[in-house]
């Protein structure tokens, strides 16, 4: 995961240059490489929601602890 106080648009223009990088620097095709990066991070986010979707933070306790 990345670091909290990075911005979603930092987190995308890393990626878009990675990704631009890796595909030999090709002239013309920023918003090609931008759009990628998008909906990369956006699939990431959502496939992290989905994982989190049945739990509960752990400083919750069970409703029933036994506990009174």
């Amino acid at each position: 995961m990345s670091d909290p106080s990075t911005t979603a648009a930092e987190r995308i223009r890393a990626l878009a240059f990675e990704l631009w990088d890796e595909a030999g620097q090709p002239e013309g095709h920023s918003e090609r490489f931008w759009f990628k990066a998008e909906r990369q991070i956006k699939a990431e986010e959502e496939g992290y929601d989905d994982a989190l979707a049945d739990t509960f933070p752990a400083s919750d306790p069970p409703a029933n602890s036994g506990i009174t």
